[in-house]
């Protein structure tokens, strides 16, 4: 995909402060980019007003030379496009997801997280793989060409919406293996030189993301993890220091399982002990795809010490982005402010350096890449998958470096989470409430045929604006 021009970005969902902070401020400080066409797209118009004047801060005072274009309509932004970054919500994010919890709660199912497994992840998806495929189809139309980079969960069932569904270019793009990084980190904290907070933990909570990042980032800097699986529930094969390349994973087997502190990340330790490799989600997503998190009488959230999502910190992060955000379009506060994103508890996405590549042809390495199974990358999982391996990103496309077979116990929970997944997608995408019924009762958490009836009758009444495809009188047309 090597370019003799500056790239054209669309960002859709560039309204959002928790999305389009980070996301303009990396992509506006890129060098190489200088010159690109960045096209803002959201439906939300007041915050799309206010990401654009940012947009402009940053363009002016970093000497980006970017043209900026912004609209409400995706279909003006996407002609001409090599670039589309997508990361959208459909409903008030925390409400929707508040609900997600509840509703299957009322039949008896506490879910751990419920944001990609469980029952409401079904929810989740159903609400958004209209548009995200809408999105795709579109650029069949206006940029058949185009890359879409997806950021939007659940990422492994949007991601293959995508690809099932459509001829457009896609990856899904993920920063949890900083998690796998900050649990490591925090085992070998003598090799990173890091000092770890009294009682760290690695709990995915914006409150937590003050302690969590330091130690992330500095783990990223001494050590090498190479992980493949399925996006939240990916599995360390190989971790090695990264100035003398020895071979650490014995040491870090040794420390967690023998001598480190019990009550840290305990569900990522039990599955390590069990299974023989380190997961590297941490307990929050993990716990989302296993059938053992969930029991009423036996509380596994108590043992686990499993944390709900914390819906009001998450709202407190945005409110705490938007005051950001203004600040600086009002001139109160430095846009150079945000050349330093971990000041503020936002993670770098490696989003402009994966652009650069295609465009440069750099050979950029990549250590987390949500991407089909195509030629197996992981021998025995399902050929057509999305599945979580390192790659390579040049001139020449996006390549999943392959691995080994996982080992079977493990494979066996992948699979079970990949064809579950192909079945919510193919209900979500259809409106068909039988295969919705068929999801939810091959979801690990749901055990009862009536509950599962009276949860997917609440999702489907409570959810109704956001699931027109639900609704007796559409289509899905493949």
């Amino acid at each position: 995909m090597t370019m003799t021009r500056p790239p054209k970005i669309v960002m859709i969902g560039a309204g959002s402060a928790i999305f389009g902070l980070g996301a303009l401020a990396r992509i506006m400080r890129s060098p190489r980019l200088r010159g690109a066409e960045l096209a803002l797209v959201d439906v939300d118009e007041a915050g799309l007003k206010t990401m654009t004047a940012l947009a402009h801060k940053m363009n002016a005072a970093w000497e980006a030379g970017m043209t900026i274009t912004s609209t409400p309509q995706r279909t003006e932004a996407l002609p001409g496009a090599d670039f589309v970054i997508v990361s959208i919500q459909v409903g008030p994010r925390e409400t929707v997801w508040e609900m997600d919890w509840q509703i299957p709660l009322r039949h008896g199912v506490r879910q751990p997280y419920a944001e990609n497994g469980g029952p409401g992840a079904f929810s989740h998806t159903a609400r958004n793989l209209p548009v995200i495929v809408e999105i795709a189809r579109d650029m069949e139309r206006l940029c058949p060409h185009a890359w879409y980079f997806n950021l939007t969960n659940p990422l492994i069932r949007l991601t293959y919406a995508v690809h099932r569904y459509t001829k457009i270019k896609v990856l899904g793009l993920c920063h949890q293996l900083l998690w796998g990084y900050a649990m490591a980190g925090a085992i070998l904290s003598d090799r990173i030189g890091v000092e770890i907070p009294p009682h760290f933990h690695v709990h995915t909570d914006a409150d937590n993301m003050p302690a969590f990042i330091p130690v992330a980032m500095a783990a990223m800097e001494h050590l090498d993890i190479k992980a493949a699986g399925i996006n939240h529930f990916s599995w360390v094969y190989d971790i090695r220091d990264k100035r003398t390349g020895e071979d650490v994973y014995p040491l870090l087997r040794e420390r967690w399982l023998t001598q480190y502190r019990k009550d840290f990340e305990p569900l990522s330790r039990e599955m390590f002990q069990i299974f023989g490799l380190m997961p590297t989600a941490g307990d929050s997503h993990m716990c989302e795809y296993l059938s053992y998190t969930h029991d009423p009488v036996r509380k596994p959230w108590e043992k686990y010490d499993l944390k709900l999502q914390s819906w009001e910190g998450n709202r407190r992060r945005r409110a705490d982005r938007w005051r950001i955000a203004h600040a600086i379009v009002d001139g109160t506060m430095s846009v150079d402010e945000l050349k330093h994103l971990s000041r503020f508890s936002i993670l770098e996405e490696p989003v402009p350096e994966m652009i650069e590549a295609l465009v440069f042809n750099d050979n950029y390495y990549s250590h987390q890449l949500n991407v089909p199974n195509n030629g197996g990358l992981i021998p025995n999982l399902p050929t057509d998958a999305i599945v979580e391996v390192p790659g390579i990103i040049s001139g020449a496309g996006i390549q999943g470096l392959a691995f080994p077979p996982l080992p079977e116990g493990i494979a066996e929970l992948c699979r079970r989470e990949l064809v579950r997944s192909q079945i919510v997608v193919e209900a979500a995408a259809t409106g068909d409430r039988d295969l919705a019924l068929q999801a939810l009762l091959l979801d690990p958490m749901v055990n009862d045929i009536d509950a599962a009836r009276a949860m997917l009758a609440d999702m489907l009444r409570e959810f109704a604006p956001y699931l027109p495809q639900f609704a007796a009188d559409k289509e899905f047309v493949v």
